[in-house]
């Protein structure tokens, strides 16, 4: 059995076995690539070795893979890892019909016929594309949460041929819902399936199964050779009409039976808005069996001989008598003869060994399957034992001959016996690093888990502890979890709100909290004053590691918009000066600002000085650091005169 965590062809994780069948074992699995839950079915190691099956196996389920309808379980995926065969398949969440059966059966003529041209409606869709489904009975019927049926499991289904034969010793099927002709390992085709549904609309309709005998054998036959017991006698409260639907989708004659699964689906349709009406055309064979004439009949015929003898009198009689006697006398004869003859086959027959029919001893121990067959001559021979993930220790895991086998008395049934399930050793990987750990869990044929914690002294990647210890026996794929260190602990701060303090408020919340301080930005801003922090790149409140760096952004005040003025300067040099330093201040806002200083040529003269500011202002004039003049005037602002 597939462990939770092991991953399939690297892309299907195994999260939790779901159910189980003779074949197979269905998981619930989450598929990495789209990122959704799946159902797997994962054939059993014990049908793995037998290459027939196997290669049978892959081709069914491949074909029914090309299946899409709403009422058929979709199969996504055909695959295998490592001599693991899997079907990957829709993960529906439901019931299946038969444990629906169980609570609510028996169904309503409504229900009924709903759910079954549901079937029918799969079966109609799956035949169309020559694939018979061979297996269909309420426990591979799912009934979803929306009230939607399902059909499952078409792994088993084959390929449909103008051929199409069920080996006699292996007939498909459960036995409750088998054909006719699937159980006599006859011609099968897609009427079988509609035998099989019809059997499942009685125990929908009735709430009970129609044959039914203490071996699978006994049903079988059953099946083959008894009628059909009466729906309406089961539950009077089903219609005319449906039961004749049952009886018609379950006649013993394959050809008698409805035609295809759309024809079955016409009469449903017709059922359920003419509950009453009788529109099935059932075609009813001539089987009678023999007719043996009564005692009277004799004597009336006799009599009429001894009128004709009286009418008509032989004369040779003594001659005639003789003849009787003669041919009474080679009677005799025979008759003896006949006699002895079934009395030595008798005794032949005494002196025959006895045949036994062998039951199924899978899954008994030896000593049980010993018990069992003993008593009738069938001795119990060990070939094989081999681990196994379903059977216990001692547990048979194959039988050969199969069961229903007939076996002459002092015959051998071989068995193959579990040793239980393979273990392996879970090795030591304390103190040392994760990736080295995982390798050594992996080539011990099992699965790593990793846990993550602090630690004050072991360094980051390191393993501080496992589960189980080591030297723990665990079956293969069985999880390991490691605890691997992050190193240690950073103590953490709670980052403070710095908005609308000053910068130096900021700075000091910022290196009391133990956060560094990191960029600081200037922006002008409409409300939030001057030399008040606007933003910060953490919010308060928040969480973080010690000497984190936290920015924050201050406000330049509100944006000014400045007017400007265009200040002529003119010639200021002697007449024996070339050039000379000219300084240039504007005062402005009661600040004073140089807006021009450098050496200006005599030809140079006059210059224009554009300066920028609002409301009154002056311009002060130097020449080589000597104040010349000042001059002042009103910034205009912009479109006014």
């Amino acid at each position: 059995m597939l462990q939770p965590g092991v991953v399939l062809s690297g892309r299907y994780e195994i999260i939790e076995k779901i159910g189980s069948g003779g074949m197979s074992i269905v998981y619930k699995a989450k598929c990495n690539k789209l990122e959704r839950f799946v159902a797997i079915k994962v054939l059993r190691d014990e049908f793995c070795s037998d290459e027939e099956f196997v290669r049978r196996f892959k081709v069914e389920a491949q074909s029914a893979a090309s299946l899409s309808h709403h009422n058929i379980v979709n199969i996504y995926d055909v695959g295998n890892d490592k001599n693991i065969y899997y079907i990957v398949m829709e993960l529906l969440e439901g019931i299946t019909l038969k444990e629906y059966i169980k609570s609510n059966a028996p169904l309503s003529d409504a229900e009924t016929i709903k759910i079954s041209a549901s079937i029918a409606s799969a079966l109609e869709h799956a035949h169309e594309n020559h694939i018979i489904h061979r297996d269909i009975k309420p426990q591979n019927i799912i009934l979803t949460k929306d009230g939607i049926a399902k059909v499952a499991d078409f792994g088993i289904a084959r390929v449909t041929t103008d051929k199409t034969i069920v080996a006699p010793t292996n007939a498909s099927g459960s036995v409750h819902y088998i054909s006719p002709e699937q159980a006599r390992g006859g011609f099968c085709d897609e009427k079988s399936d509609l035998y099989s549904l019809g059997i499942t609309m009685y125990e929908m309709a009735t709430g009970t199964l129609p044959y039914q005998a203490e071996s699978p054998v006994s049903v079988a036959l059953l099946h083959i050779n008894e009628d059909l017991p009466s729906p309406r006698e089961k539950n009077p409260d089903i219609s005319k009409c449906l039961e004749s639907i049952i009886i018609k989708a379950t006649l013993k004659k394959m050809e008698f039976r409805y035609s295809s699964a759309n024809e079955l689906m016409d009469d449903l349709k017709k059922a359920n808005i003419s509950p009453d009406e009788d529109f099935v055309d059932i075609k009813i064979v001539d089987d009678s069996p023999t007719l043996f004439m009564s005692d009277n009949d004799m004597k009336k015929i006799w009599d009429d001989k001894d009128i004709k003898k009286k009418n008509n009198p032989s004369k040779k009689t003594p001659k005639i008598e003789k003849i009787v006697v003669f041919m009474g006398v080679v009677s005799a004869i025979i008759l003896v003869s006949i006699i002895s003859f079934f009395a030595i086959n008798g005794i032949k027959n005494k002196l025959k060994p006895k045949e036994v029919l062998i039951p199924k001893v899978e899954g008994k121990t030896v000593e049980e399957a010993k018990e069992i067959l003993e008593p009738d001559g069938i001795d119990v021979n060990i070939i094989e034992t081999a681990y196994n993930d379903t059977y216990e220790v001692d547990e048979i895991i194959k039988q050969e001959p199969e069961e229903n086998t007939l076996l002459q008395e002092g015959e051998v049934v071989e068995v193959t016996v579990s040793k239980g399930v393979q273990t392996f050793k879970v090795p030591e990987v304390l103190n040392i690093d994760f990736t080295t750990a995982q390798s050594r869990i992996i080539s011990n044929n099992l699965t790593p888990k990793m846990e993550k914690q602090y630690h004050d002294s072991i360094p980051l990647g390191v393993v501080i502890s496992q589960y189980p210890v080591a030297d723990t026996d665990l079956p293969k794929g069985g999880i390991v979890t490691i605890v691997v260190s992050e190193g240690k602990k950073e103590k953490k701060t709670i980052v403070p709100n710095l908005r609308k303090d000053t910068e130096q408020e900021a700075r000091n919340k910022l290196t009391n909290s133990n956060l560094k301080i990191g960029s600081v930005s200037r922006i002008n801003h409409d409300t939030i004053p001057e030399g008040q922090v606007i933003n910060q790149n953490v919010e308060p409140g928040e969480e973080v590691a010690e000497n984190y760096i936290v920015d924050f952004v201050v406000s330049l005040g509100k944006k000014i918009s400045f007017s400007q003025h265009t200040e002529i300067i003119n010639d200021m040099l002697d007449v024996n000066q070339t050039e000379g330093q000219v300084k240039v201040v504007l005062v402005n806002q009661e600040k004073e600002n140089v807006v021009f200083n450098k050496t200006v040529k005599s030809e140079e003269f006059p210059m224009s000085i554009i300066v920028s500011g609002e409301g009154e202002a002056s311009i002060k004039v130097y020449l080589n650091d000597v104040f010349q003049y000042e001059s002042p005037f009103v910034f205009k602002k912009e479109g006014a005169n």
